[in-house]
């Protein structure tokens, strides 16, 4: 599983998408904080603003934290403390209550940074200083005989600051501002638990959110690796089809991507070239066959009357049976290597007729015991078992099986056969007693001229031709002929064939 390139895309999807979302997640929560400040920034400079503007009289910083209180009632989100003190630090009022996690020693906030003018309008020379003895709010005394005038506004007082911070334990639990003007300097201070609970909501529907997000983005991402992979798909399956007898597959073109196409074009050219190759290197095996068929034939008539001819038990005469033979196995090769083209090129002639597979092998297995006499031979089979078959053909193959038997088992060892009919499949295996075919040679068991012992390929009989053409035979017949097993000095082939009704004839 964890080798699924689709799985992969999905896990790379997730890391890159997760480490997008958690970056996200960190500015977003920040971003909050820092709006959140702001906006708390600007509540504390409206409030406050207008107070510190001009003289106000004794007492007021009472009723204005009495007015705060009022407006925004006893909510703890909208808790505040104010502290008001002259400039020479004296304490003129303190909100009563003072909440123990705020040290009240950290009021007024440090104004020696703050500027001169909060820029609301330029420094007024001398206003910083107290207004001259008989004057009142900055204003000269109407002289007697002077006409009396509209009353002037009052005087704006230039203030310094604010300066902001965030004190308090654990994380800055409170938000305060100061701020002063020439007879007071103003502290407030607004409860952060408000902006730390939305934020606290904020990051608990993250951590909800973030692993859905996950699991959708994975899904997306397997998503996108199956349509990715569709057209590896499509040329796993037309490679699937590709078979000796089916090399005219091509991989479709029409509607394929850009970055694919090029790929397809040069399978579907190695195809083309590979079933150009195939045929004709078939029709080769094919044609020489036939062509070597009559010279073999006159070779084989003219060696038999060269037999006839000489004398019995001469030097002449054994030379001739030595070549006759010779020229029968030439005989044999070709006719194999004629059906094999044919099975390659998917032309092999099955003439199918009803027949009993039973008595086929209990024929097969009566010529076992007249090969190998001093061999136990022994079939196990039902009375009848009829399927659709090539009887030449599939007699040819029990023969190939029966005389490899024969040849490589021991003397004096067994042979052993089987029919029985297992799930629509008439189902023959054959075993024989002698040397196993090494583990590397397993596969190599059903190639042509192939012979597991070569040192006595001479020896013994055979042109290492007889199982790759049963095997044939067999798929011909939709069915297969398999090594099932060889060690412990046993050898066993288990061949398969479909039934094509039932065992009991009509």
């Amino acid at each position: 599983m964890l080798h699924s390139f689709r799985l992969k895309i999905g896990l790379l999807s997730m890391c890159l998408s997760g480490m997008l979302l958690f970056g996200f997640g960190f500015l977003a929560t920040s971003a909050l904080n820092r709006v959140g400040l702001a906006r708390i920034d600007r509540e504390l400079r409206a409030l406050v603003d207008a107070q510190v503007r001009k003289i106000q009289p004794g007492g007021h910083w009472r009723r204005f934290d009495d007015s705060l209180r009022s407006i925004y009632g006893e909510d703890e989100s909208k808790q505040f403390v104010v502290k008001a003190t002259l400039p020479n630090g004296e304490l003129l009022y303190v909100t009563v209550g003072w909440p123990p996690e705020l040290p009240q020693h950290s009021l007024p906030l440090s104004l020696a940074a703050a500027p001169a003018n909060d820029g609301e309008g330029p420094p007024i020379e001398g206003d910083l200083r107290p207004p001259p003895p008989g004057e009142r709010g900055g204003q000269r005394p109407r002289q007697s005989g002077e006409p009396p005038s509209r009353e002037p506004p009052p005087r704006r007082l230039p203030v310094r600051g604010p300066v902001y911070a965030s004190i308090g334990e654990p994380n800055g639990e409170w938000r305060a501002m100061t701020i002063a003007n020439e007879e007071v300097t103003l502290s407030i201070a607004m409860n952060l638990s408000g902006l730390r609970a939305e934020t606290s909501r904020f990051q608990r529907a993250l951590l909800v959110a973030f692993p859905l997000g996950l699991l959708l983005i994975v899904a997306g991402g397997w998503l996108i690796g199956h349509m990715a992979l569709r057209p590896v798909n499509r040329i796993a399956r037309t490679a699937e089809a590709v078979t000796a007898r089916r090399l005219n597959e091509r991989i479709p073109e029409e509607r394929t991507d850009a970055e694919f196409k090029r790929l397809i074009e040069l399978i579907n050219g190695m195809l083309a070239r590979l079933e150009r190759s195939f045929g004709q290197a078939t029709r080769f095996s094919a044609d020489a066959a036939h062509e070597l068929k009559t010279p073999l034939a006159i070779l084989q008539a003219q060696t038999e009357r060269c037999l006839q001819r000489a004398s019995d038990g001469s030097p002449e005469q054994r030379e001739y049976a030595e070549q006759l033979d010779e020229v029968q196995r030439l005989k044999v090769i070709l006719g194999k290597l004629l059906l094999l083209s044919q099975a390659d090129s998917g032309q092999l002639p099955v003439s199918l007729i009803r027949i009993n597979l039973a008595y086929m092998l209990r024929a097969a297995a009566e010529d076992a015991r007249l090969l190998a006499p001093d061999r136990k031979t022994t079939l196990d089979a039902p009375p009848e078992l009829f399927l659709m078959a090539d009887a030449d053909l599939l007699n040819q193959v029990f023969q190939n099986l029966v005389s490899n038997a024969v040849k490589f088992g021991d003397t004096d060892g067994t042979i052993e056969m089987a029919l029985v009919e297992r799930a629509g499949q008439a189902l023959f295996t054959i075993s024989n007693t002698g040397r196993s075919i090494p583990m590397q040679d397993h596969d190599k068991v059903f190639d042509r001229f192939y012979r597991a012992d070569k040192s006595r390929s001479r020896e013994i009989e055979g042109t290492g031709l007889g199982l790759s053409l049963a095997r044939e035979i067999a798929r011909a017949h939709g069915g297969e002929l398999v090594l099932k097993r060889s060690e412990d000095h046993l050898t066993t082939f288990e061949l398969t064939l479909p039934l094509t009704r039932s065992n009991v004839p009509s």
